[in-house]
């Protein structure tokens, strides 16, 4: 499914990047055109997927005066169609092909990304060439002020709804001198976008939308040379412009503390402290990047066990490099703990930094970050897309996409005294802000006229897993995957959150998360350390009706992993201390999410859909009151019922063989007893509806206004499900989708909005939502009711239906293309009583539906009968623009 938020990366420009196993090589094939685009080639024939990435050397930074945020406005004006592929187009031409796209803009680059099925790579190749050769020339003032609007729309969801979403925007302003590239930030001011022109909108493709300016990544199935012949044709006749212009950056120096304090819609204080720092890719990044994880990379870092664990002054703390090719910055940000002064916090971290700037680093703390790089930089690799979009990063930061081991040098050749010394030069206390929130030439001309053909779309077939039975009568259900050394593997209990009485609401979950904080012998420290050590990752985390424990580790790492990841299922801790730190980042977490409207709505529709004392209405974190009264023993009490073997059940995927994980397993899991003992389903009860309500929670002076529909749906084996599916989609689950083309595209009063099915195994619901500009709250809630009326009058197309479903198929493809993919979607299946060939059955089965099969159903998939619809945001404002809509009469309630 298309992402339908496009949106700037706006707070790092650039991931560091480390940890390859000294081997791992990603094969490419790199060359240049005649006009100096420069290209980069990678098969991989794992799926029958492919990715098409393409960079410009254009961000932020290069923006002229008064035109902040022009480059993400650019954007998304590269979206707004040609001649040949008019307004709107660009998007669903795309979907009609099952693929998807987005873009991203940084303070130094923007980058366009597209995928689907490998029959379709054809066109996303002729679409990319085409925009960028006519885009400039067809823009006009229509485009650029619907776009426009999109943007607006954008900054007040992502920046001034967003809590801290103001501090983090500023910070530039105040770190930066004015005129500084980095003065601005990457979403800019509402002035400087309506002071955009169309004529500034040209000079701006026509200076850096140029091909010398850009790399163009290939991935995927596809065979080189005829990839090869295809770009020749499409791209080689672009002609070639000047090299684009780059600023000239003054030097400047900042000294002393600047001290800064701003009010803002939250819940709890945080504070804030930001240094300069060494540039993206250059001497002294990595370990900056090394530094932040040590002091704040999880329960074993510094600042956390300081602030969070031994003098619980925090509830959460986070700190790290934010790379950029200019220069950097690295920050720290706390949220205190209830009652805590932000004078302690800010003594403390000033300890902490004087100890870590004194000594550096142990040894052991450096390898353990080193192992994680390692395994997250492997595990991102089996994402085509993410292994695209990382050979065109190399080019940019090297020159060389294929610097995998040069990355990982900067990493594995980093000291601890090195990161010292860094760190001592970086971290002046003397040096600093601290910022604290308080509540409160002659175009050659080709023929592109004509849309390449799509090639045959290639058959899929799921993964059959391989039973491994063990001889204590385990069962797992296994995939193999060789092509990365690594392994997912998951436990599944059949029991969850549903279980809790209306006293334990939130237990569940709590001591889910408590069973990592330590097992056997070593404390959550030194657990977390044990894991970083290894590459290996541990999660538990409790959903209503099952427990999911998972663990993914390098496949040389296995048996040491396993062995940490059983302790947490049958030896926890189940510390007094960490239970109490949890149980106060939880109720923090509780707070913050509350400031957050489009949160707070999602969490009001669940509980009035379902109703308050319904497992689905309740959020499985709990609520303050409940969590402030869960105790220890109640935990202990709690593990022990619900991490029962009897009722679990168990999948993997990964590089060893079934016998070799067989082997492995025999061992790992002896004792560990698994009886052929009966499912323990637990089903709730449906949900009683009684009409449409129209509920409103008030937030004074909010800027936009959260837009939540909640419809009763379909369960999962209703015979409708796959029609309910292909109906949501067109009415919300693409970019083109009616409701996001309706909203955004035509009226621009929304950055946007969606709408799709899910599936329980007794009942089913339809979500459409949507945050819109407050002025405009009864004009968008008109455009909602008009889109439901139309799918309902049975209006689809068959262009419509053959979009929808080769979109539900391509998502199909892509659950199943990473390890902890396949372990989810077979462990998901299990659960409903199917195997993972059930979604070859959805795929036959999508692929034979009819627009006149969906008209049929649309009546009742789509009813505005029952159900609920939430609006968060200025009560005043919204009810004055309710009159005169066919809705019944608003209800004000309390988050």
């Amino acid at each position: 499914m298309s992402n339908m938020f496009r949106s700037a990366s706006l707070a790092l420009a650039f991931v560091g990047l480390a940890g390859l196993a000294r081997s791992q090589d990603v094969k490419v094939e790199k060359y240049q055109l005649k006009n100096g685009l420069t290209v980069i080639l990678h098969e991989d024939h794992t799926v029958p997927l492919v990715t098409v990435n393409l960079w410009f050397r254009v961000g932020a930074k290069d923006e002229a005066e008064r035109r902040s945020g022009f480059a993400h406005l650019y954007e998304h004006l590269m979206f707004m169609g040609t001649d040949r592929v008019p307004t709107g187009q660009f998007d669903k031409i795309m979907e009609a092909g099952g693929g998807s796209n987005n873009a991203s803009t940084t303070a130094d680059r923007t980058n366009y990304f597209s995928s689907g099925p490998s029959s379709l790579l054809p066109t996303l190749l002729w679409l990319e060439a085409d925009r960028l050769e006519d885009l400039g020339r067809t823009m006009t003032q229509k485009k650029l002020d619907l776009q426009r609007e999109v943007v607006k729309n954008e900054r007040r969801q992502t920046t001034e709804e967003t809590p801290y979403g103001k501090a983090y925007e500023a910070i530039g302003s105040m770190i930066y001198p004015k005129g500084h590239p980095y003065h601005t930030s990457v979403i800019g001011s509402h002035e400087d976008l309506e002071a955009a022109t169309v004529k500034d909108v040209q000079e701006f493709f026509s200076t850096f939308y140029v091909p010398n300016n850009a790399s163009l990544v290939v991935a995927g199935d596809f065979k080189s040379a005829d990839v090869k012949a295809l770009i020749e044709k499409l791209f080689s006749s672009l002609q070639r412009r000047n090299d684009p212009p780059r600023k000239i950056v003054q030097p400047f120096t900042f000294t002393g503390v600047k001290r800064v304090t701003m009010i803002d819609k939250v819940q709890l204080p945080k504070i804030f402290m930001v240094w300069h720092s060494p540039a993206a890719y250059g001497p002294g990044d990595a370990e900056m990047n090394l530094a932040g994880q040590v002091l704040a990379g999880g329960v074993s870092s510094r600042l956390y066990q300081r602030l969070v664990v031994k003098d619980g002054l925090a509830t959460d703390v986070s700190a790290g490099q934010d790379s950029m090719v200019l220069g950097s910055n690295f920050s720290i940000s706390v949220t205190p703990a209830e009652g805590v002064s932000l004078d302690k916090i800010e003594f403390a971290i000033d300890d902490e930094l004087k100890k870590f700037t004194s000594g550096g680093p142990t040894e052991i703390e450096l390898k353990r970050q080193i192992a994680g790089y390692e395994t997250g930089v492997l595990s991102s690799l089996q994402s085509i897309a993410s292994k695209a979009d990382r050979l065109n990063e190399f080019e940019f930061a090297y020159g060389e996409p294929n610097s995998f081991k040069k990355s990982l040098d900067l990493y594995r050749n980093a000291t601890p005294r090195a990161v010292r010394d860094v760190s001592r030069k970086v971290l002046d206390l003397n040096s600093r802000l601290i910022l604290r929130v308080l509540p409160g030439g002659e175009e050659i001309r080709v023929d592109r006229d004509k849309k390449p053909a799509a090639s045959e779309v290639k058959s899929f077939d799921p993964p059959t897993p391989t039973v491994i039975t063990l001889s204590n009568g385990t069962k797992v259900q296994y995939v193999q995957r060789k092509e990365l050394p690594l392994m997912s593997f998951e436990i599944r209990f059949d029991t969850g959150a549903v279980q809790d009485t209306p006293k334990e609401h939130g237990l569940t979950a709590l001591t889910a998360e408590l069973a990592t904080q330590g097992a056997g012998d070593l404390t959550a420290a030194e657990y977390e350390n044990a894991l970083n050590l290894l590459g290996a990752s541990v999660h538990v985390n409790a959903g209503a009706r099952a427990i999911v424990a998972s663990l993914d580790v390098l496949t040389r790492n296995f048996d040491a992993g396993f062995k940490l990841f059983r302790d947490a299922l049958t030896k926890p801790k189940l510390a007094q201390t960490d239970f109490d730190r949890l149980k106060a980042s939880t109720i923090s977490a509780i707070k913050q999410a509350d400031d957050d409207p489009g949160t707070l709505a999602r969490k009001v529709t669940a509980r009035e859909f379902f109703g308050e004392n319904h497992p689905s209405g309740k959020p499985i974190s709990g609520t303050v009151d409940s969590v402030k009264a869960l105790t220890l023993d109640q935990s202990k009490a709690v593990f022990a019922k619900r991490f029962d073997p009897s009722t679990m059940t168990v999948f993997a995927s990964g590089s060893m063989t079934p016998d070799e994980l067989k082997l492995k397993l025999e061992s790992a899991m002896a004792g560990w007893a698994n009886p052929k003992g009966e499912s323990r389903p637990m089903l709730s009860p449906i949900p009683q509806l009684t009409g449409l309500r129209v509920l409103v929670v008030d937030k004074p002076g909010a800027v936009q206004t959260v837009v939540r529909f909640a419809l009763p749906g379909v369960a999962y084996d209703h015979p409708d499900r796959l029609a309910y599916q292909a109906i949501g989609t067109i009415l919300g689950g693409t970019f083109t989708s009616r409701l996001n083309s309706n909203l955004r595209e035509e009226k621009g009063y929304t950055y946007g909005a969606g709408a799709s099915f899910s599936f329980d195994d007794q009942f089913g619901m339809l979500v459409a939502s949507s945050s819109v500009r407050t002025e405009v709250t009864g004009a968008s809630l008109k455009e909602f009711l008009s889109e439901f009326k139309k799918i309902r009058s049975g209006d689809m197309t068959p262009e419509e239906v053959g979009k929808a479903v080769l979109s539900v198929r391509t998502s199909i493809i892509e659950s199943l293309a990473s390890l902890g993919g396949i372990v989810a979607v077979n462990a998901d299946l299990q659960a409903r009583g199917k195997t993972i060939q059930q979604l070859k059955i959805d795929l036959e089965a999508a692929s034979k539906l009819t627009a006149g099969d969906l008209n049929q159903k649309a009546k009742q998939a789509v009813t505005l009968d029952l159900g609920v619809l939430v609006l968060v945001g200025d009560k005043k404002a919204i009810l004055a623009q309710l009159a005169g809509l066919d809705l019944p009469k608003a209800t004000e309630i309390k988050p």
